[in-house]
Protein backbone atom coordinates (compact mmCIF):
# COMPACT_ATOMS: atom_id res chain seq x y z
CA UNK A 1 0.00 0.00 0.00
CA UNK A 2 1.18 3.88 -0.53
CA UNK A 3 0.18 7.25 0.61
CA UNK A 4 -2.08 7.26 -3.19
CA UNK A 5 -3.95 4.04 -2.54
CA UNK A 6 -4.73 5.26 0.98
CA UNK A 7 -5.99 8.51 -0.57
CA UNK A 8 -8.28 6.46 -2.84
CA UNK A 9 -9.53 4.73 0.40
CA UNK A 10 -10.21 7.96 1.70
CA UNK A 11 -11.91 8.94 -1.04
CA UNK A 12 -14.14 5.91 -1.99
CA UNK A 13 -15.55 5.80 2.04
CA UNK A 14 -15.60 9.44 2.44
CA UNK A 15 -13.43 9.95 4.98
CA UNK A 16 -14.42 12.70 6.96
CA UNK A 17 -11.49 15.72 6.64
CA UNK A 18 -11.34 15.99 10.29
CA UNK A 19 -10.68 12.56 10.99
CA UNK A 20 -7.90 12.60 8.10
CA UNK A 21 -6.60 15.22 10.01
CA UNK A 22 -6.19 13.09 13.23
CA UNK A 23 -4.63 10.30 11.27
CA UNK A 24 -2.09 12.46 10.09
CA UNK A 25 -1.19 13.55 13.12
CA UNK A 26 -1.65 9.77 14.66
CA UNK A 27 1.00 8.85 11.83
CA UNK A 28 3.65 11.77 12.32
CA UNK A 29 3.89 10.51 16.60
CA UNK A 30 4.01 7.02 15.74
CA UNK A 31 6.95 7.62 12.89
CA UNK A 32 8.45 9.99 15.38
CA UNK A 33 8.81 7.41 18.23
CA UNK A 34 9.20 4.59 15.93
CA UNK A 35 12.70 6.06 14.02
CA UNK A 36 14.27 6.71 17.47
CA UNK A 37 13.46 3.66 18.68
CA UNK A 38 14.69 1.78 15.92
CA UNK A 39 17.78 3.98 16.55
CA UNK A 40 17.85 2.21 19.82
CA UNK A 41 18.51 -1.17 17.78
CA UNK A 42 14.89 -2.59 17.79
CA UNK A 43 13.34 -3.26 14.40
CA UNK A 44 10.51 -1.34 13.17
CA UNK A 45 9.03 -1.39 9.83
CA UNK A 46 8.29 2.12 9.70
CA UNK A 47 6.36 2.36 6.47
CA UNK A 48 3.98 -0.28 7.67
CA UNK A 49 3.44 1.66 11.06
CA UNK A 50 2.92 5.19 9.15
CA UNK A 51 0.10 2.84 6.92
CA UNK A 52 -1.55 2.28 9.78
CA UNK A 53 -1.70 5.45 11.51
CA UNK A 54 -3.03 6.25 8.22
CA UNK A 55 -6.14 4.34 8.65
CA UNK A 56 -6.51 3.17 11.61
CA UNK A 57 -9.37 5.75 11.64
CA UNK A 58 -10.48 5.80 7.96
CA UNK A 59 -13.87 3.83 8.71
CA UNK A 60 -14.45 5.87 12.13
CA UNK A 61 -17.67 7.54 11.23
CA UNK A 62 -19.60 3.62 10.84
CA UNK A 63 -19.67 4.33 14.90
CA UNK A 64 -20.67 8.05 14.75
CA UNK A 65 -23.43 8.49 17.19
CA UNK A 66 -25.30 11.25 15.13
CA UNK A 67 -26.94 9.33 12.05
CA UNK A 68 -28.55 11.56 9.27
CA UNK A 69 -30.16 10.50 6.56
CA UNK A 70 -27.71 12.57 4.26
CA UNK A 71 -24.74 10.70 5.40
CA UNK A 72 -23.02 9.52 2.00
CA UNK A 73 -24.74 6.23 0.75
CA UNK A 74 -20.82 4.27 1.08
CA UNK A 75 -21.63 4.61 4.84
CA UNK A 76 -25.07 3.76 5.26
CA UNK A 77 -24.41 0.54 2.97
CA UNK A 78 -21.19 -0.42 5.56
CA UNK A 79 -23.73 -0.02 8.39
CA UNK A 80 -26.02 -2.18 7.18
CA UNK A 81 -23.91 -5.03 5.22
CA UNK A 82 -21.63 -4.58 9.07
CA UNK A 83 -24.40 -4.11 11.58
CA UNK A 84 -22.92 -3.81 15.00
CA UNK A 85 -19.48 -3.91 14.08
CA UNK A 86 -16.37 -2.44 15.12
CA UNK A 87 -14.82 -0.09 12.74
CA UNK A 88 -11.91 -1.39 13.10
CA UNK A 89 -13.15 -4.68 12.15
CA UNK A 90 -14.76 -3.50 9.06
CA UNK A 91 -11.40 -1.34 8.24
CA UNK A 92 -9.49 -4.85 8.09
CA UNK A 93 -12.00 -6.82 6.37
CA UNK A 94 -11.56 -4.16 3.29
CA UNK A 95 -7.91 -4.19 3.81
CA UNK A 96 -7.68 -7.93 3.80
CA UNK A 97 -9.65 -7.70 0.81
CA UNK A 98 -6.89 -5.46 -0.96
CA UNK A 99 -4.37 -8.17 -0.17
CA UNK A 100 -2.99 -5.77 2.85
CA UNK A 101 -3.02 -8.85 5.58
CA UNK A 102 -0.26 -7.43 7.63
CA UNK A 103 -1.60 -3.72 7.66
CA UNK A 104 -5.69 -5.40 8.39
CA UNK A 105 -4.25 -7.02 11.11
CA UNK A 106 -2.36 -3.64 12.72
CA UNK A 107 -5.94 -1.50 12.12
CA UNK A 108 -7.73 -4.15 13.47
CA UNK A 109 -5.88 -4.12 16.78
CA UNK A 110 -6.30 -0.26 17.35
CA UNK A 111 -9.84 -0.81 19.54
CA UNK A 112 -9.75 0.95 22.60
CA UNK A 113 -9.44 -2.24 24.94
CA UNK A 114 -6.76 -3.43 22.96
CA UNK A 115 -4.14 -2.52 26.01
CA UNK A 116 -5.91 -5.10 27.80
CA UNK A 117 -8.11 -7.69 25.67
CA UNK A 118 -7.37 -11.67 24.79
CA UNK A 119 -9.10 -11.28 21.57
CA UNK A 120 -7.41 -8.65 19.66
CA UNK A 121 -3.87 -8.00 22.44
CA UNK A 122 -1.29 -5.60 21.49
CA UNK A 123 1.39 -8.04 20.18
CA UNK A 124 3.86 -5.98 17.38
CA UNK A 125 5.55 -2.70 18.40
CA UNK A 126 4.20 -1.29 15.34
CA UNK A 127 0.42 -2.09 16.72
CA UNK A 128 1.80 -0.56 20.47
CA UNK A 129 3.26 2.01 18.61
CA UNK A 130 -0.04 2.91 16.90
CA UNK A 131 -1.94 2.27 19.64
CA UNK A 132 0.00 5.11 21.49
CA UNK A 133 0.17 7.50 19.34
CA UNK A 134 -3.55 7.09 18.91
CA UNK A 135 -3.80 8.11 22.47
CA UNK A 136 -1.91 11.47 22.06
CA UNK A 137 -4.38 12.90 19.67
CA UNK A 138 -7.54 14.55 20.62
CA UNK A 139 -9.10 15.21 17.26
CA UNK A 140 -5.33 16.54 15.62
CA UNK A 141 -3.95 18.57 18.87
CA UNK A 142 -1.10 16.55 20.48
CA UNK A 143 -2.23 16.03 24.45
CA UNK A 144 -1.11 14.20 27.49
CA UNK A 145 -2.51 10.81 27.54
CA UNK A 146 -4.58 12.17 31.29
CA UNK A 147 -6.21 14.81 29.08
CA UNK A 148 -6.67 12.57 25.84
CA UNK A 149 -8.59 10.21 28.21
CA UNK A 150 -10.59 12.70 29.78
CA UNK A 151 -11.46 14.51 26.57
CA UNK A 152 -12.42 10.45 25.21
CA UNK A 153 -14.62 10.52 28.58
CA UNK A 154 -16.43 13.34 27.84
CA UNK A 155 -16.94 13.08 24.25
CA UNK A 156 -18.03 9.25 24.69
CA UNK A 157 -20.26 9.87 28.17
CA UNK A 158 -18.16 6.71 29.28
CA UNK A 159 -15.07 6.77 31.94
CA UNK A 160 -11.80 4.88 31.50
CA UNK A 161 -11.61 1.71 32.94
CA UNK A 162 -9.30 1.42 36.04
CA UNK A 163 -7.36 -1.53 34.24
CA UNK A 164 -6.98 -0.31 30.63
CA UNK A 165 -6.17 3.58 32.13
CA UNK A 166 -2.87 1.37 34.32
CA UNK A 167 -2.11 0.11 30.99
CA UNK A 168 -2.37 2.87 28.94
CA UNK A 169 0.28 4.41 31.77
CA UNK A 170 2.26 1.13 31.41
CA UNK A 171 2.44 1.01 27.81
CA UNK A 172 3.83 4.76 27.82
CA UNK A 173 6.40 3.91 29.45
CA UNK A 174 7.62 0.77 27.69
CA UNK A 175 7.50 3.43 24.52
CA UNK A 176 9.81 5.94 26.31
CA UNK A 177 11.89 3.44 27.47
CA UNK A 178 12.29 1.90 24.08
CA UNK A 179 12.50 5.07 22.24
CA UNK A 180 14.94 6.25 25.16
CA UNK A 181 12.62 9.65 26.02
CA UNK A 182 12.45 10.58 29.18
CA UNK A 183 9.68 12.95 29.45
CA UNK A 184 6.29 11.09 30.13
CA UNK A 185 3.36 12.85 29.31
CA UNK A 186 1.05 13.38 32.54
Amino acid sequence: MNITQIKKLYAKYQTPKHVQKHMKVVAEIAVSYAKKIKKNGRKVDINLLRHAALLHDFLKMLVFKDIHKNDPKIWKTLRKKYPNTHDVEVAAIILRELGENELAEIVRKQQFNAVISKDHPLETLEEKIVYYADKRVAHDQIVTLKKRLSEGEKRYGTKTPKNIEKKLFQLEKEIMRLSGSTKISR
